[in-house]
């Protein structure tokens, strides 16, 4: 939080030079989404300790999802007042705003696809594959909103191979390392998917009755499976 604060409060200052009150105003206003974010991350944190212990009350779920709901619409309230506050940094708050409520948005629709495959008597199948095209979605507009931002100050600083551009430049380089990452490992995991979809059959009913088994990898109930030539049953 304190490294977050600093990085911000001092690239603002140098870029945007703005006066006094005006630095303040502004750091109180990335102070308090800053403060959004960590409760986003530390929900985050909490669901997946949640998800590894095999009995966990849906009351921790509940509370924690309405956490998250209190705290996007205090994301958008807060930025609605930013409009209000600062009209001449709106491109610069806007890109502040959304990785935060992107982040909130990924762990809530984790949080409710968990609570509907609680509630539904059959689950939802369909759980994973929300949550990992969520998260890698998100992730992937967070990056291009830091990209965007950094490139913003680059261009309102000007180039002068002073350090400010230095670690603007390194920044930059670092998000783009990410990014592709990112776009690679989506490659290489649709790649795969395909592969097993094309080469493995669906079991039947008849089959899933019989084997009456959990999945050996992920532990999940079985409700769709793909068939290996050994008769072994598993989970996408």
């Amino acid at each position: 939080m304190l490294n977050f604060l600093l990085f911000k409060v001092i690239f603002i200052g140098a870029v945007m030079e703005p006066v006094w009150r005006h630095i303040l105003r502004l750091s109180l206003w990335i102070g308090v989404l800053g403060f959004i974010r960590i409760f986003s991350l530390l929900s985050r944190d909490r669901f997946e300790n949640l998800a590894t212990v095999s009995q966990s009350p849906p009351q921790a779920y509940y509370k924690i999802t309405m956490l998250l709901l209190t705290l996007f619409v205090g994301n958008i309230v807060w930025y609605g007042g930013s409009l209000i506050m600062f009209p001449s940094a709106t491109t610069f708050l806007t890109l502040e705003f959304l990785p935060v409520a992107l982040d909130t948005t990924q762990v809530l629709t984790k949080y409710l696809a968990y609570l509907l495959d609680q509630w539904r008597e059959q689950g939802f199948e369909s759980q994973r594959w929300i949550n990992y095209y969520v998260e890698i979605s998100t992730d992937v507009l967070i990056l291009a909103c830091t990209l965007l931002q950094y490139l913003q100050l680059m261009w309102m600083h000007g180039i002068s191979f002073g350090l400010v551009d230095i670690v603007l430049f390194l920044n930059v380089r670092s998000v783009f390392k990410n990014l592709h990452s990112k776009i690679v490992m989506h490659r290489e995991r649709w790649r795969a998917m395909s592969y097993v979809q094309s080469h493995y059959v669906n079991a039947t009913q008849d089959e899933l009755d019989q084997y009456d088994d959990d999945c050996a990898i992920c532990r999940d109930e079985l409700k769709v499976a793909k068939k290996l030539a050994c008769g072994h049953l598993f989970h996408l």
